[in-house]
């Protein structure tokens, strides 16, 4: 009973501080280049930090214009909208531009389940549902 107590005690330590945060076939999105997010899917945990993805767009995949290569925490974040509360007017996220790629941009507007959002990079505005967003990750700082 000691050792069971001890492994659960051990493993809620590790979650606790940060044990892996994704794993093989988790689909995330990828930094693939310069602020040019797609979507991929999570192929291992690199040895020297950070995780494989091999993307499944329509524009990149691992086999063919981009080669596999680790992506660190601050280059990835999970493939899944965010809770309503978690988003606000001011807020810069990532938005989908087109199907499978997103960039950052800055919700301008909440209206109900629309939000008007301008792209960062070059002034664009769109309006899109919550399940089009993205909460951005935390860039780590040094």
């Amino acid at each position: 009973m000691k050792k069971l107590f001890l492994f659960v005690a051990v493993l809620s330590l590790f979650t606790a501080c940060g044990g892996p945060k994704f794993k093989a076939n988790d689909v995330v999105l990828a930094d693939w280049y310069q602020g040019n997010w797609h979507i991929g899917k999570v192929t291992e945990e690199c040895k020297e930090g950070g995780w494989k993805v091999a993307f499944n767009d329509s524009f990149y995949n691992a086999s063919g214009d981009k080669q596999a290569v680790c992506y660190m925490e601050d280059k990835l974040v999970g493939n899944a909208a965010p809770a309503a509360s978690a988003v606000k007017v001011g807020d810069t996220v990532l938005a989908e531009w087109m199907e499978d790629a997103f960039y950052a941009a800055k919700i301008d507007k909440i209206d109900g389940n629309k939000y008007s959002v301008k792209f960062v990079s070059d002034g664009w505005q769109s309006q899109l549902t919550l399940e089009k967003l993205r909460v951005m990750p935390v860039s780590k700082t040094k």
